[in-house]
Parts: structure tokens; sequence; C-alpha cells
């Protein structure tokens, strides 16, 4: 395996795809996978059609019974095809706050860009787009789209400037990751506080998970972060590191040193407030 001090040549790779707010406050929304998208669409779908097919049996009944003209049946069987191609998920995305029936049963939520919820008029530019992307071409566009999209989003959600998360998740065991023996103390003197936020989170996905992976997949993933980390470390750690350990020791020190800050901060406020306490208010 390649030692440190080459990789440490190696250029870090482009910043991360993390969303940051306009106050630069940086979002955990995970996009949700293009497999659950598509049952939850699936879902939604079946109610539209039984919603459209009992709509207008309804209409043609109320037709035959009334008498009316066929011009009023068609403008009935577009109102209805409205209704349920455009109105049932703008209605459902409005009051169910970004969700719809099937993204309720798979835990999902469409939002903005920026992680805020969505508004009319990008829920009516969803909808009409899916009347296209989704019902003309049988999902072929939409597929196309949501495959190539880093953040699974199809045509509407580009042009509307929106994804789909995933809210509910199974829920994970945390495990807590050591510093390797051999690394105590380079971990004790190095400085790991540069480290950003996404990075930290990439990190702490990857270790927990690292057994389950393809070893080709694992290694290169490892070297990938290991590159990234790097140049936010000092100093470098021995030479011939495996990537992992020295991941699992960034992440291990890191986590101590926030614990211990943490604590601290917990200690003066306490101490603050007993002085408030005992302090004597005058008139």
């Amino acid at each position: 395996m390649a030692s440190l001090g080459a990789a440490a040549a190696v250029s870090s790779p482009r910043a991360d795809d993390a969303l940051v707010t306009g106050d630069a406050v940086v979002l955990d929304l995970r996009p949700a996978s293009f497999a659950v998208r598509m049952i939850s669409a699936a879902i939604d779908g079946v109610l539209q059609l039984a919603l459209l097919v009992g709509g207008s049996i309804g209409l043609v009944w109320a037709a035959a019974r009334m008498d009316l003209d066929d011009g009023y049946l068609a403008a009935g069987v577009v109102l209805m095809s409205v209704l349920t191609y455009v109105g049932y998920p703008v209605l459902c995305e409005l009051l169910l706050g970004g969700r719809s029936v099937g993204r309720l049963a798979m835990g999902t939520r469409v939002v903005r860009d920026d992680g805020g919820p969505v508004h009319v008029r990008q829920s009516l530019l969803r909808a009409v787009m899916a009347m296209f992307e989704i019902w003309s071409t049988s999902g072929a566009v939409a597929l196309t789209c949501s495959v190539i999209d880093r953040r699974s989003r199809r045509v509407g959600d580009l042009l509307a400037g929106t994804m789909v998360i995933q809210e509910r998740m199974r829920s994970m065991t945390p495990q807590r990751v050591e510093v390797p023996e051999s690394l105590r103390d380079w971990a004790r003197s190095a400085d790991v506080g540069r480290l950003p936020l996404p990075l930290m989170q990439d990190i702490r996905s990857f270790l927990p998970r690292a057994a389950t992976i393809n070893p080709e997949s694992r290694r290169q993933l490892s070297r990938d972060l290991l590159h990234r980390t790097l140049p936010h470390v000092a100093p470098a750690p021995p030479p011939g590191t495996d990537p992992e350990e020295f991941l699992a020791a960034v992440t291990s020190e890191r986590s101590h040193r926030d614990e211990q800050l943490l604590r601290r901060r917990q200690e003066r406020q306490r101490e603050l407030s007993l002085e408030v306490r005992s302090t004597p208010f005058t008139a």
C-alpha cells in the first residue's frame, strides 16, 4: 500500500456537494434514492389513476342521468384529468408539507434546494413537468435524469429548484471509533480541528460500514478520504500508516476533543448560572 507521504502529494478532489444556506449553515439533507422515489411515485400513480377512472365513471353516469351534451362530458373529463395530474400533487405538497401519500409511505419529502418548504409555483411546475416526463413518456425521461443527477432529481426538480429528501431512515446503533494503538501518540499532538463538517460526516459514514463494502471499493474509498483529509491535518502521520487506521484516529481524536470542549462550556455555563443566582440584586 502506498505510503501517506506519497498520498499527500495528490491534490484533493473538488469540494463536497453539501447543501449550505445563505447563513453558511450546512444542511444534513439526504437525497432520496431513485428506488425509493420510484416506489412512492408508483403508489401516487395508482391513486391518481383510481381517481381519474372513478371520476370519469361518475361523470359518464351523471351525464346519462342528466342527459347532458357531449361537450359538457368532454369538458368534465378534461377538468377531471387536470385535477388528477396537477391538482392532486400540488394540493398534497401544500397540505402535507411537501409530502404525498406515496412519500408518506416511503418517508420522503420535497424541499427547495436550500432546504426550505416548497412554494405553490414550484409544486405547480413539478406537476406540469410530471405530465411530460412521467406520464407521457412512461417515466423514461424522469428515469434518465434521475440516474444522471447526483441528487436523483428529475427535470421538474431541476426547473423548480427542488429535491426529494429522505426523512425517515433506519436507525443504526452508534459505534464509537477508537484511536488505533499505533497512532495514539501522534493523535494526541496532531491538529485535527480544521476538518470540514461534510468531510467528517463522510468519514463517520464510511468507517462503520467498511467491512461490508467490496474490498476494491473499500480501498478506493479509504484512499479518497485519505487524500481529502491530509490537507486539513498537521503534522502528517507516520509513513506507511494504513488509511483506515488514519481515518479512525482522526475521527476519534476529533470527537474526543469536541466532547471535552462541550463539557468545559457546560461547566462554565453552570458556574455563571450559580454566580448569577448568588449575586444580590439591589434596588
